[in-house]
């Protein structure tokens, strides 16, 4: 009778339990993404020859996006809509990586170390 009952009262707690969440739940798996390594905050720009580089100087200029720390940022293409020209380029303001999405994981916030990476995905 103890087993069972203990049993049950696991199977209730359980059923009750939830993960927290990763912070990683706007990622789209159906979609490529890239990755630009930034070490210092200030503006880039990402010419048309160093995407074509990854097989992507061809996408049109719409479809690109910025993501910081789960959050969207705002990036200035040279051309509104179509494939980027010849001289064509992506601009935006990149901040690097101060760890903050990691802040919740150190009981003191001196232990925590800091990083330099920016991301940029399509």
């Amino acid at each position: 009778m103890k087993k069972l009952l203990t049993a049950v009262c696991l199977a209730v707690l359980c059923s009750v339990c939830f993960a927290q969440p990763l912070r990683n739940e706007w990622i789209d798996y159906s979609k490529t993404y890239y990755k630009f390594t930034v070490s210092s905050n200030g503006l880039y720009r990402i010419s048309q020859a160093q995407l074509a580089t990854l097989g992507i100087g061809s996408a049109n200029a719409q479809d690109f996006k910025l993501w910081c720390n789960g959050v969207e940022v705002p990036l200035y293409t040279s051309v509104a809509s179509g494939a980027l020209d010849a001289v064509g380029y992506i601009e935006f303001y990149g901040k690097r990586n101060d760890g903050k999405a990691d802040t919740d994981l150190y009981i003191d916030p001196a232990y925590q170390a800091t990083y330099f990476l920016q991301f940029i995905y399509r």
